[in-house]
Order: structure tokens, then C-alpha cells, then sequence
């Protein structure tokens, strides 16, 4: 009876004095600790890819382009309001073959999307570098310039990643379905171009082209020979974006006073014998507005533009040139659709650049091209092949992409592609007719 008295009140071994039975003397247990508390900070690389390009010919020998571009971004919440974005981006390029003045490598660092935003209840607005970018339809929107384009690899990359960050400040307000935009840049930047020697410049120094001219008005020995600069801009770039989302249609309107982003390289005369090819950027009136609704499964769009100041070339008497600015109006349709309600997608966009007032000129009165890409998924939605292209309906001007990417390995995605140009010699195919390649890639969003 005692014993069993002792038993059941002697006290329980404490953590230090647990009995171990392999010969170690025994040691205390640590307490369980509560988690790690989670980051703040929401990291992301989106996107990062690396390709390698092998040429069927090039006029310079260029055999190869590796290039690659990452882009890693971090956010957070501050306060209950505010937010914090960091951004950056690399982007690497090797040009390889033909002779030695064709051949470069270089890596450029840039800052991607930087911004500190304050959060209201019906409204909020964003500080620092920034991607403003406006319009409704696919590849080419009339509206969207306030953006600064990224020509360093020409049309190879999908629209929204054919853009920069610029310094802005943006206000954005929200009343039911309406929102108000009204966006400051408070200094310009232009279109960031590749390297010289790149084969996707637009100014070819060894053919004597320039993009969308014809050898006819500037004869290529002239070009050959010319300096390449730059004009003087200043000035701050602004727009104003009102949009209404609705059951039955959502439309926006525009009103924006801004620099084109795309250089528009004008002849100069220097002294007999030379010149120099001047990258200007003219400023702007922009006023357009678009327009999407949605029937049978069909989600159709429409944009234009009207701009007061577009660039162009006279021939005011042989062998002069001059340059000059006229008004024009952008404007495109297009429609998606899924055909099947399935994984199919199918979009074709139609549209046209028109110059207004433009007697006289060089450049081409009005344009005409159809746009469109063609997806679908196989292998039980391990592979994805997709078309895109553009086309030419006034002359001869063609651009296809044809692309196979293996997604069963979700976020990354090899792939396999080719860029086809062809065209009349004052089109973008013509132009880079000899860059038609072969691609294999890598690309992930992580």
C-alpha cells in the first residue's frame, strides 16, 4: 500500500531527466518555436528567357544572335495604403560571324518598374518610373503613346513586352463602372534601340537603308556615308484616359500631348559631299478613344487616333530633302474568338495609317496590314503551338512566327520558333528579309 502510495505520487521525470536507453547521457528538450514570421516582400522574376538565333543568310555574315533579358521585381506594403515596388532588368545580346565589325557582345542594366503608390478607397496614385500603357487591341494600339517602345529586338517579342519604364506620376480615380486616368511624365524617353552593329538597327550602315525608305529617295552610298545623331528634346509628356466598363460595352476616350517614342531619322545637310541622319522625335497632339463589346462568343474591338503631328520627308527639288510634319489618323479592328469553346484561340486584327495633308511627301500616304494570332494546346495540354503575324494589304510586307513551347514543365517553357520576313524594299519585311532565323529558347516567370 505505501508503495503504490509512492508510485503514484512520485513526481514526473522534468525534460532534463528523460531516461535515454542508448548509452547517451540524456539531454534536455528544446520547446517547440513558433514559425518564422513571412516576408513582407513578394519576389518575383517575370519574365527571364534566354534564346539562341541561327540564320538561314545575312548581307553582313552574321551567323548567330544569343540573346537574353531578366526582369525581378519586389513588393511590399508599407502601411495600410501604401505600397513599395523595386524593378530591374538586364538584357544580354552576342551578334557572331561575318567579319569583325559585325560582331558584338554587350549587357546593358536598366531599371524596370520603381514605384511608391498610396491606396484611398476610390482612388490611388503612383510615383516613380512606371509603364503607362493605354489602348484596347492587340500588337499595334493607336492610343498608346504615353509608353516608350522598345525596338531592341524590332517585333520579335510580344506587344506588352516591347515596352520601358519611364519616370511618371499617375493618378488614377474610380467612381461605380467609370475610371478616370491622368498621367505626367515629367521628362522624355525615347525608344531604347539595339546596338549599331545589331542587325535589328534600323539604320543598315553596310546596305545604306533605312527602315521604311526606299534605296530610290535616299541612295544607299548616301547613307553609308552619313553621321548618325540625335535631335534635342525636351518637355514633359501628358495624357488624360476616361474609360467606362458596362454589360453591354466598355469605351474609353483620350486627349494626350506627347513626344513619339519611335525615332524618325531626318536628312541634314552638313557640307558638300556628307550629312547626317538626325533621330527626331517630334511632340504631339494625340486624340482617339476604343470601343469593346462582346456577341456570340465573339469579343470584337475598335481604336483610333488622330495625331496633329506626324514626321515626313519632301522633295522640295532633286536631290533635296526636307523635313516636315503632317496630321494622320491611326485606327484598327479586330476581333478574338475560341472557336469550339476549347483551348483553340483565335485573333485577326485589320488596320491603317493614314497621313493627312500630305501632298508631296516621300513617306507612304496610307497603309494597310492585318495582324492576327492563331493558338492551340496538344499532348494533353503539354504543348503549345502558336502563330503570329503580320501582313501587308496595300504592298508586299510580310512578318510570321511560327512557335512550338513544351509547357508540361510549368513555369518553365523550352521552345522552338522561326521569324520569316519578306516584303517590297521599302516594307519592314523587305527590310529585314535577310534576318529570317531559327530560334531555341528558354523562358520562365517565376
Amino acid at each position: 500500500m505505501a508503495l503504490a502510495i509512492m508510485l503514484i505520487s512520485a513526481p514526473s521525470p522534468t525534460p532534463a531527466e528523460t531516461l535515454r536507453f542508448d548509452g547517451t547521457a540524456p539531454t534536455e528538450e528544446k520547446a517547440d518555436l513558433p514559425p518564422p514570421a513571412p516576408s513582407p516582400w513578394r519576389l518575383r522574376l517575370d519574365p527571364a528567357w534566354a534564346e539562341a538565333g541561327v540564320l538561314g543568310s545575312s548581307h553582313r555574315g552574321t551567323d548567330a544572335i544569343l540573346t537574353g533579358r531578366a526582369v525581378a521585381s519586389a513588393e511590399r506594403p508599407l502601411r495600410a495604403r501604401w505600397e513599395l515596388r523595386l524593378g530591374a532588368r538586364i538584357d544580354a545580346a552576342a551578334q557572331g560571324g561575318g567579319g569583325d565589325d559585325t560582331r558584338f557582345a554587350r549587357a546593358d542594366a536598366d531599371y524596370d518598374e520603381t514605384w511608391l503608390r498610396y491606396r484611398a478607397d476610390d482612388w490611388r496614385l503612383t510615383v516613380g518610373t512606371q509603364t503607362v500603357l493605354w489602348g484596347r487591341v492587340d500588337e499595334i494600339p493607336p492610343t498608346d503613346r504615353l509608353s516608350t517602345k522598345d525596338l531592341t529586338r524590332f517585333a520579335l517579342d510580344e506587344q506588352t513586352e516591347r515596352r520601358r519604364a519611364s519616370l511618371a506620376v499617375r493618378w488614377e480615380g474610380f467612381q461605380g463602372p467609370w475610371k478616370l486616368d491622368v498621367a505626367l511624365l515629367p521628362a522624355f524617353r525615347p525608344a531604347e534601340l539595339p546596338a549599331r552593329d545589331s542587325i535589328w538597327h534600323p539604320v543598315d550602315r553596310t546596305r545604306g537603308r533605312i527602315l521604311g525608305t526606299s534605296p530610290n529617295d535616299l541612295p544607299p552610298e548616301q547613307v553609308r556615308n552619313a553621321r548618325l545623331g540625335e535631335a534635342s528634346t525636351s518637355g514633359a509628356g501628358t495624357g488624360v484616359r476616361i474609360s467606362r466598363e458596362g454589360r453591354g460595352a466598355d469605351y474609353a476616350a483620350t486627349v494626350q500631348r506627347v513626344r513619339h517614342s519611335q525615332p524618325y531619322y531626318r536628312w541634314r545637310d552638313d557640307d558638300p559631299g556628307s550629312g547626317t541622319l538626325e533621330a527626331a522625335y517630334p511632340r504631339t497632339w494625340v486624340a482617339g478613344g476604343d470601343l469593346a463589346w462582346v456577341r456570340g462568343g465573339w469579343t470584337w474591338r475598335l481604336e483610333g487616333a488622330w495625331l496633329s503631328e506626324v514626321p515626313v520627308t519632301r522633295r522640295p527639288s532633286p536631290g533635296a530633302l526636307r523635313y516636315d510634319t503632317v496630321p494622320g489618323f491611326d485606327w484598327v479592328a479586330g476581333t478574338e474568338v475560341f472557336p469550339g469553346g476549347r483551348d483553340l484561340r483565335v485573333t485577326a486584327q485589320l488596320g491603317g495609317e493614314h497621313l493627312l495633308e500630305a501632298d508631296g511627301v516621300l513617306d507612304r500616304k496610307a497603309a494597310y496590314y492585318l495582324t492576327g494570332e492563331i493558338e492551340d494546346l496538344y499532348l494533353y495540354n503539354r504543348l503549345r503551338a502558336r502563330l503570329r503575324g503580320v501582313v501587308g494589304l496595300d504592298r508586299h510586307d510580310l512578318y510570321l512566327n511560327p512557335e512550338l513551347a513544351w509547357i508540361a514543365a510549368e513555369p518553365h517553357e523550352p521552345y522552338l520558333g522561326v521569324h520569316w520576313f519578306d516584303g517590297d524594299e521599302d516594307s519592314l519585311g523587305g527590310f529585314y528579309r535577310d534576318r529570317r532565323m531559327v530560334v531555341f529558347g528558354w523562358r520562365t516567370r517565376l
